[in-house]
């Protein structure tokens, strides 16, 4: 039996570009995700920050976990909200722990994204892959 599931490989939202950003693969790098995300997003509401700058801190913390080399953060706005896409070097898919798997020694920031964001995905890129999560605007 199966302790994990994967994220489902599909597009993000197209939207108007708000950042990108390249991070190193440092545990330190998501504190600066959060607060680049934070200055782009200003004039959102105060709900759909604070789930952005998680969405963003968990996303980047996956990105150093599981790339050998550096991260792309990218943010752009769409119609209905923001969806948060970061790149790594890693063509392996991402994985989302079952809820209710103590025991796990990874994947819960994943699952963290799934239940405070309304879409995940992933995407293969030529160089590895890139991992997103939109959250609606809805305030």
């Amino acid at each position: 039996m199966s302790s994990s599931v994967s994220v489902p490989a599909k597009r993000p939202p197209r939207g108007r570009p708000l950042g990108e950003w390249p991070l190193r693969p440092d545990v330190r790098s998501a504190r600066l995700a959060r607060r680049l995300v934070s200055q782009c997003m200003e004039g959102a509401g105060e709900t759909v920050r604070r789930r952005v700058a998680l969405v963003t801190s968990e996303l980047v913390s996956n990105g150093v976990r599981h790339a050998r080399g550096g991260l792309v953060l990218q943010v752009a706005r769409f119609r209905d909200g923001v969806v948060v896409a970061v790149a790594d070097d890693s063509a392996a898919p991402p994985v989302v722990q079952a809820a209710g798997h103590a025991l796990a020694e990874g994947g819960r920031g994943l699952l963290i994204v799934e239940r405070i964001s309304d879409q995940l995905g992933w995407a293969r890129t030529p160089t590895g892959k890139v991992v997103w999560a939109a959250v609606l605007d809805d305030e």
